[in-house]
Order: C-alpha cells, then structure tokens, then sequence
C-alpha cells in the first residue's frame, strides 16, 4: 500500500516527474507510471489503485480526452478513495459538464509557483490522510542536534504550557462565550461531501460551481440571536438562532408560516472558524457527508 497513485497526461511527464521526486524526498510513497505500472492497462491500473490511498490526478485541458485518466477517476470512485485533482491549466467551464470527486482538495497549481503548489498539495494530502509526514521530517531534522538537557526543560515547559491552555480552553467554553464566539458574519471557506457522481461529470463543479458557492455563501449571526443566511436559497433568509450548551448543535428557525426549524451539528467552534457537518440518509439508503468549513 503507497500514499499516492499518480496519473497524468504525457504532456507533464516532467512536471509530475519533479513531482513524485519531492514528495517521495518528504517520505510519501507514489505509484507512478511506467516506472511502477502501466496507467495505460486497466488491470494493471486497477490493482495499483487498490493498493493507494489517495487518488493524485494531474488535469489539464487534454483530461476529458485521456481515456487512463477517466478509467482511473472511474475506478477511484468505485473504490471510494480519496482524490485530490491537481490542476495544471486553466480549464473551460464546457470542459465537462457537473459534478465530480468525493473530495474537493484540489489544487490550482497553474496559478502558484510550483512551490507554491506543492505547498496546498501538501496541505491537502495531510488532511485527507491524516499523516503530517513532511512536516514531521522536517521537525526532526530541525530538533535532532539539540542537548538532552535542552530537550528535556523544552518538554517539561510544553507540558506546562498544555496545563495552561487546556484550562484557559475548558474555562472559555461556557455557554455565554461560544455565543459570543459564533456572533459574526461567517464566509464559507471549504466544502466537502462524498456525493457519487460520474468521471464525465466534471471539473465544472470544482472549476465553477465550487468557488460561486464560497463567493455568495455567508452566515450573520447577530447578538440578539437573530440571524441572516445568504447564498443558500434564491432569497436571503432571517429567523432566530440559538447554539446548545456544549456547542455542538446549532438550531436555525427561518421566518415564516411554512419554515421549519434547522438542526445542524458543529464542530471546531473557535473565534476563526467551525464545520457544519450534516448526515444525510438518501432514498436508494446510502448516507451522504457533507462538511461545509466557515471563517471570518
């Protein structure tokens, strides 16, 4: 089992090269064609991605074309792995035409450099995977020619100073300062849901209809406990909100005869930012995840 299946156009050949070199150099194990299998052979594809964890898809303009990519994209989502679409051109909104990917981290690296880049790749592959493998490496580099003694008295203060924040922590979560807390207008900064969608269903929804969400989303909550939702229906809506002690569920009663009262589950509440995480049953009995992150 790798870290990463890799596929992409022969187009980048040298860019994915230069790729798999860093992230292999920060300790991220890459199948990578031809030198690990042939992309170009579904069975040989198939048993590469069945040992990956997460499906790294370099797109370009050429992608809706590539027949190993759309067999790779096809057989990542029957298999439910992770994808982070790594895209290297700008991409026609026509190119596909809606929805794909369980996950949105993707990565639009032909804005960045390529340090810039690898950097939200990165950042996208630790959230999905829940490793800190590059950050780890470069930690232990960084402290391996420290004095035991040196070591010691950082561990002894770094305990202290978890004492110290846990209090302040569990002190500040009263019910009163998360309300005071959630009081703001809150953008929504990530989105991520495990809808099934098909391999032709598209960049669209990444390139397009992912960022118009983030632009016309917003949440007001207000001291009064009144509240604003925009971006979520074609009118604003109003009503009162309330948040329950542990500051986990926050109720929403939009105005109106035929509104009914929103419970949606929270998590992370800080003064930066929270998830919504709602759980949804569907008709065909499959559970669909979505998690919407907001910061001010």
């Amino acid at each position: 089992m790798k870290d990463l299946c890799i596929i992409y156009h022969k187009d980048n050949k040298s860019l994915t090269k230069k790729l798999v070199a860093k992230l292999e150099s920060d300790g991220i194990t890459c199948w990578v064609a031809p030198r690990d299998f042939k992309q170009e052979e579904k069975e040989s594809l198939t048993h590469t991605l069945e040992n990956s964890k997460i499906l790294l898809l370099i797109i370009d303009k050429n992608s809706a074309r590539s027949k190993e990519q759309m067999d790779a994209l096809e057989i990542a989502l029957d298999h439910q792995l992770e994808i982070i679409p790594f895209v290297v051109e700008k991409i026609e909104s026509s190119l596909y035409s809606e929805n794909f990917f369980y996950t949105y981290s993707w990565v639009d690296a032909y804005e960045d450099s390529f340090d810039d880049a690898y950097e939200v790749l990165i950042d996208a592959y630790e959230d999905l995977s829940g490793e800190k493998k590059g950050s780890k490496k470069k930690q232990t580099k960084k402290g391996a020619n420290q004095p035991k003694d040196s070591k010691t008295i950082i561990y002894v203060i770094a305990a202290i100073l978890l004492v110290v924040i846990g209090y302040f922590i569990y002190d500040s979560y009263s019910e009163s300062e998360q309300n005071e807390i959630l009081v703001g207008q809150w953008h929504l900064s990530d989105y991520h849901d495990n809808l099934r969608r098909t391999p032709q269903d598209s960049v669209d929804f990444i390139m397009r209809v992912i960022p118009t969400i983030k632009q016309n989303a917003l949440l007001i909550f207000n001291e009064d406990h009144t509240f604003e939702r925009r971006g979520f229906t074609p009118e604003p809506q109003i009503g009162k909100w309330t948040l329950n002690d542990e500051g986990t569920q926050l109720y929403l009663e939009p105005h109106g005869a035929t509104a009914s009262t929103d419970k949606l589950n929270i998590q992370n509440l800080t003064e930066n930012s929270f998830t919504i995480v709602v759980d949804e049953v569907m008709p065909d009995s499959s559970r669909v995840n979505t998690r919407l992150t907001f910061t001010k």
